[in-house]
């Protein structure tokens, strides 16, 4: 009797007109493949941020670490130490975000980029010892420390890039992007002119347009989302994109979201 039934709910999956299970089952993965990590771990404390002109910068900083003499950057499990120490608030186990400055950009600041944590595990009263954690740059005497402040990302939905109306939300151009070809694809970041004063905010999208000459049509060829948010900047990562993108690429902020 229990083997007719078993027969009999196995037809019932079959009956014309009857959603399958396994279909079901089909559409919800395509549904949740839509939706992935668009601002991951990596994207919240290895990118990089513009340090704008006029701010003060950390006072807390990497003063040398051990062995010294036989190396000048520092990874997981290395001991630095810090100019800071109890008398100065800093506490055993307080955690640390490592960053330093590089390129400068023309009238809007220095670029600062993230290296990775830091743990004190020993205090002085003028000075601190810390132990490298989940590095990911390269950290070395001289580089400033903040305190380490845990981040959400972002989980949503890449709304891709398409021609938009040049008036129908703001704009601006690609200022910065890390390597020696001053080009970025899929997974890299960039620096934009865009920031709180034009209303921007982390999680925002963008599509990315290049223009071959001034007097010809713009293409949209990348989509970017908005990772980190400065008075007048913000890093953006690059979604996906069609074609490479540079140096003085336009950005505008894509109103569907």
């Amino acid at each position: 009797m229990g083997f007719l039934v078993l027969v009999f709910a196995s037809l019932t999956l079959i009956v014309p007109g009857r959603p399958f299970a396994q279909e079901n089952m089909i559409k919800k993965a395509m549904i949740f493949e839509d939706t992935y990590q668009l601002i991951t771990e990596s994207d919240l404390n290895c990118s990089f941020y513009m340090h704008e002109e006029g701010k003060l910068l950390p006072d807390i900083q990497i003063v040398g670490g051990e062995r010294m003499n036989e190396k000048s950057v520092f990874s997981d499990g290395d001991v630095i130490y810090i100019n800071k120490g109890a008398a100065d608030g800093l506490e055993i186990g307080q955690l640390f975000l490592s960053v330093g400055l590089r390129a400068k950009v023309a009238k809007l600041g220095t670029v600062m980029e993230r290296h990775g944590r830091a743990r004190v595990v020993r205090l002085e009263d003028r000075m601190a010892t810390a132990k490298v954690e989940k590095s990911c740059g390269t950290i070395q005497a001289g580089d400033f420390l903040l305190p380490f402040e845990q981040e959400a990302g972002e989980i949503g939905m890449d709304l891709g890039f398409e021609d938009m109306d040049p008036n129908a939300s703001k704009h601006g151009k690609v200022v910065y992007i890390e390597n020696d070809f001053h080009i970025a694809g899929t997974g890299q970041w960039a620096l934009i002119d865009m920031g709180r004063q034009h209303c921007v905010q982390i999680g925002d999208q963008l599509n990315v347009f290049y223009r071959a000459r001034p007097d010809l049509p713009r293409e949209a060829v990348a989509s970017a989302i908005v990772i980190d948010v400065r008075g007048a900047t913000s890093t953006v990562k690059i979604l996906g994109a069609r074609d490479i993108v540079s140096i003085g690429s336009e950005v505008q902020l894509n109103v569907a979201r």
